[in-house]
């Protein structure tokens, strides 16, 4: 292999590619990335055995071939190379020779042939999503994915294609974002649902800024693919919670607030709130909400916003970080939060838009 790459695209290409690497692993293969030249591109793979990231960078190829390399230590070298171009030529016994402005750095790699090679999709449905649209989605819910490693499938993103509808969905328990979209079928079944891994999501949205890209999905994968990368992973296999039956179908008291004054109150109050599990006790009287907060050996937080209301008061508490992530995440001016007594679960939507909602569970007063 003797290559010459831009050295802004490679190193762009390896910082992709080399989050899907493993830094601890008793595979020594799987801290190394796959390289082949061919024709006109360089090919870079990064593994962990659950995602693989694929990203193609344009080259002038002199000699096609294939090594792997350690990831962190080539993308580390050139990352900080000055020059505008870098030449690669494979040496001796799997070694790498990287050239650039005077430099000259020889690496030392593993058998390509022993990489795991990128697995293939059984019959899967296709999806061609605007990049901007699936980026939102994903925004508006991630924060509701779950931690926990003992409960693997809330560590995803459901994903789930029903009557021409793209939904996302997250929950942790506590609280449960779902974010859709119209999306067109290219090919496949009509009705598919999968759990994402978040890391596997985490790594599409470092994909260079582009138009759009095809999702495919399938029994035990899915692929992300763009104009020139493509990322495939290993769904979470097991039951997803039935997360409609969350959703309030009824309610007797609602709220309409404008977004930002109602952040900006709970900002402030979050302040004394984190001194007290971030408990803020949200309270109507008449046409205004009350916001208060009390921190042990810190003081008292109250502050009132305006509101437009139907039903009869109610006093309500609640994490405030889990209303901040979703207010976060809200563009609207405002909000409605649907509610029936204060230790059942409240619904927040935008006010102007039908395709988003998040549910929270309160605290007890």
């Amino acid at each position: 292999m003797k290559v010459r790459c831009p050295r802004n695209q490679l190193h762009d290409a390896l910082s992709l590619v080399a989050h899907a690497a493993s830094g601890r692993t008793s595979l020594p293969i799987l801290s190394h990335l796959y390289i082949e030249a061919q024709e006109d591109s360089v090919k870079l793979i990064g593994s962990d055995l659950e995602q693989w990231v694929e990203f193609s960078v344009p080259a002038m190829v002199e000699e096609p071939g294939k090594i792997t390399v350690p990831a962190k230590l080539i993308t580390e070298l050139i990352g900080s190379l000055q020059s505008e171009e870098v030449d690669m030529e494979q040496g001796e016994k799997g070694t790498l020779w990287v050239r650039a402005r005077g430099a000259e750095y020889r690496f030392v790699g593993l058998p390509p042939e022993e990489y795991p090679s990128v697995p293939e999709l059984e019959n899967p449905s296709e999806f061609q999503l605007p990049a901007s649209l699936f980026m939102e989605m994903v925004d508006s819910v991630e924060f509701a994915v779950s931690q926990e490693e003992a409960r693997a499938t809330l560590t995803g993103l459901k994903m789930e294609y029903e009557s021409g509808t793209l939904k996302l969905v997250a929950t942790d328990t506590h609280r449960l974002a779902v974010s859709e979209a119209k999306v067109e079928l290219g090919s496949g079944s009509a009705d598919v649902s999968a759990i994402v891994p978040l890391k596997a999501i985490q790594l599409v949205q470092r994909l260079p800024s582009q138009e759009s890209f095809t999702l495919n999905l399938s029994d035990h994968r899915a692929a992300f693919a763009g104009a020139n990368a493509r990322i495939t992973t290993q769904l979470i296999e097991g039951q997803y919670p039935n997360y409609q039956r969350v959703i309030p179908a009824q309610y007797t008291r609602l709220w309409k607030v404008m977004t930002a004054e109602l952040k900006m109150a709970l900002k402030r109050a979050s302040l004394v709130a984190r001194e007290n599990g971030n408990k803020v006790v949200l309270r109507t009287e008449g046409e205004k909400l009350h916001i208060t907060a009390r921190g042990e050996g810190v003081g008292e937080a109250s502050e009132s916003v305006e509101l437009v209301r139907e039903g009869d008061d109610l006093e309500i508490a609640f994490n405030v970080r889990y209303l901040l992530d979703m207010l976060d995440v809200i563009k609207e001016e405002g909000i409605s939060v649907e509610l029936t007594e204060s230790l059942r679960p409240a619904l927040f939507k935008p006010v102007e838009k039908q395709d988003y909602l998040c549910v929270v569970m309160p605290m007890a007063l």
